[in-house]
């Protein structure tokens, strides 16, 4: 009899990168589903790819035949349709990734969501989001659903990546409003660990991944500049200056250096979660060990995202 096959979408990216890395050290195959073009491999061929065209129904399912597992990481952070994303797109996408796994027999679904998805009505984001979780809760498929909080560690942490990067560059960082609100951030291993454990489990669940350590998004980033051996000045500033010093930011840098939905969701303190921590790594010592080099180099996620046009 042949080893379990396990799937994996975008294996190249950053959570699904960590849940592949994970997965080979158990008695596994790998395969990954992918659309993205000129990632590098990181697994030394060790995982198989295949393209994801949610488009070719059969491709997909062929590609999902044999899995007893499908991780899904498959998100879009932004409203972009002229390249070819957005939200009410991707929750299409999902279905029909959902139809296809149960056409192959796929079964169970860990499904990747975001922490506190009701608690922002309105934000196409969030709502999409929901759309999914509701799909597969109905969808007679077994699942985990995984509501992480904000991720950090494993190279390829975008949002704390380019906050570091401002804070080299700039003798002044603004926090939207006072800085109050928590933050609580996992690491992405944590993560991976939490997803394999409940692609191993029976039961439905839904899941609230999140690290041992809350802070005041304000003190979060002292952590940071301290760790980084920088002096700055933390002050607070309107949301709305917030986010147009991030779209002029954004037009030199051709990149979404941040949305309205994500200044939304961390003062409303969707970034942490009233659940028991899953997670047991640290932020504050792993900014202590990283700070010194980390954020040298801007992680560009829009310009990332250039995908096969089906």
């Amino acid at each position: 009899m042949g080893r379990p096959l396990h799937v994996v979408t975008g294996a190249f990216g950053y959570s699904g990168r960590w849940i592949a890395h994970h997965l080979l050290k158990e008695d596994v195959d790998v395969r990954t589903l992918t659309n993205a073009v000129g990632r590098d491999d990181p697994f030394d061929g060790q995982v198989e790819v295949h393209g994801l065209d949610f488009n070719d129904m059969d491709r997909l399912v062929d590609s999902l035949r044999g899995a007893e597992v499908l991780y899904n990481t498959y998100w879009v952070r932004y409203n972009k349709r002229d390249k070819q994303f957005a939200h009410n797109t991707a929750v299409e996408n999902t279905r029909r990734l959902f139809e296809a796994a149960t056409l192959a027999g796929v079964k169970r679904i860990v499904q990747f969501s975001v922490a506190n998805p009701t608690k922002a009505p309105n934000w196409t984001y969030f709502e999409g989001k929901v759309e999914v979780e509701r799909l597969l809760e109905t969808s007679g498929l077994s699942y985990a659903i995984l509501r992480p909080t904000v991720l950090f560690g494993g190279h390829r942490n975008v949002l704390i990546n380019n906050i570091a990067w401002m804070l080299r560059r700039f003798p002044v960082f603004g926090v939207f409003g006072f800085g109050n609100y928590p933050i609580q951030p996992v690491h992405v291993e944590d993560v991976a660990e939490v997803a394999i454990a409940q692609g191993k489990a029976k039961e439905n669940a839904i899941v609230d991944v999140t690290g041992p350590e809350t802070f005041r998004y304000k003190d979060y980033i002292r952590h940071m500049v301290k760790a980084m051996g920088l002096r700055r000045m933390i002050l607070p500033i309107p949301p709305l200056a917030g986010w147009m010093f991030g779209r002029m930011l954004g037009v030199f840098l051709q990149d979404d250096v941040i949305t309205r939905a994500e200044i939304k969701g961390l003062r409303q303190g969707l970034m942490a979660s009233s659940a028991p921590p899953v997670g047991t790594r640290l932020f504050s010592e792993w900014i202590a060990e990283h700070g010194a080099s980390f954020g040298e180099r801007y992680q560009n996620d829009l310009k990332e995202r250039r995908y096969k046009t089906p």
